[in-house]
């Protein structure tokens, strides 16, 4: 069901069907408020911004357009050792032969961070989301 077939089914459960269907008057008001409900709502949630708590993409950077000086180790988690510096690999199929760093670009609210990502909780707080309107048939 749609957001306009729901708040449509929310108003026939507390007004009672027979009240909603005793005239096509009634029918139609409350059909017409339905609908403005749920563009007022779609309208409300499409003004939001969001912030990521949580998110973890994959990187691949194509070895010729970083520096070329050698990686730095990044420090690990409290206690333990440094996390080896990210190694070139080729992607089968991307870029045959070329060679790309494997990363990840990892967000947390926490400031948690896996696979040496130094992103965390800045990088969480500076993040946006807004959701926006997809016409049907078009991405």
């Amino acid at each position: 069901m749609g957001l306009k077939s729901d708040i449509y089914a929310a108003f026939v459960k507390n007004l009672g069907e027979d009240n909603v269907n005793a005239t096509s008057d009634g029918q139609k008001k409350v059909d017409e408020l339905a609908e403005d409900l749920s563009k007022a709502i779609q309208t409300f949630i499409l003004a939001q911004e969001f912030k990521v708590d949580k998110l973890s993409a994959p990187v691949f950077i194509p070895v010729g357009s970083v520096s070329n000086i050698a990686p730095i180790p990044a420090p690990g988690p409290p206690g333990a050792g440094l996390v080896p510096p990210l190694t070139p690999i080729s992607l089968q199929g991307k870029a045959p032969g070329l060679p790309f760093i494997d990363s990840t670009a990892d967000v947390d609210v926490n400031g948690q961070t896996a696979n040496g990502s130094l992103l965390g909780k800045s990088a969480s707080d500076n993040s946006l989301v807004k959701l926006r309107v997809v016409k049907k048939g078009s991405e």
